[in-house]
């Protein structure tokens, strides 16, 4: 009897200790970010820290964000509208997006974390830096790099990108 109490009380130490690591594996992202580029826009593969691919979404954010700037980044429109919700195609069409993303390249592409905030909604925590034409930079930056952190809100199966709250943009300043 005392040994099947030893024995229960050692696999009782011994999960508790298992969950206690994998907590703390969730909240710590265990691999160091990309150096920012010293000049441009660095590499354009997108990166998943330990923390965000430990998400079982991952893998399908991994691949729209990767899509998305991939169309950037390649100026297609269509592969662009493809990744994000048809509210954000309706307030950029094809002229508009073209005009804005003429001269940009994104690169050092990082999602950090992987959120979900209700049924079929997630948020990447996305940093990336941007290199464009001075004047072609958003209203109040016109810079020619742009270094960004910002909250990707997704929805829907597939998710696709849909429009950013008000202080969805965490940081933005040039780099």
């Amino acid at each position: 009897m005392t040994l099947v109490i030893v024995l229960v009380v050692a696999l009782g130490a011994m999960f508790g200790v298992a969950g206690l690591r994998l907590a703390q594996m969730r909240n710590v992202p265990m691999a160091a970010p990309r150096a920012q580029p010293v000049q441009g826009a660095g590499p354009t593969a997108l990166e998943v820290s330990t923390d965000a691919w430990a998400h079982p979404s991952a893998p399908i954010v991994q691949d729209v964000l990767t899509r998305y700037f991939d169309a950037i980044n390649t100026k297609n429109y269509q592969a662009w509208a493809s990744t994000v919700t048809p509210a954000l195609v309706s307030q950029q069409p094809e002229s508009t997006w073209r005009q804005g993303y003429a001269s940009t390249t994104d690169g050092t592409i990082r999602v950090s974390r992987i959120d979900e905030f209700g049924p079929g909604k997630l948020v990447a925590l996305v940093s990336y830096v941007s290199v464009q034409r001075p004047e072609d930079g958003p209203d109040g930056l016109k810079a020619a790099r742009i270094c960004w952190r910002a909250a990707f809100p997704l929805v829907g199966n597939p998710p696709v990108i849909d429009m950013g709250k008000p202080g969805s943009v965490l940081l933005r300043g040039a780099c």
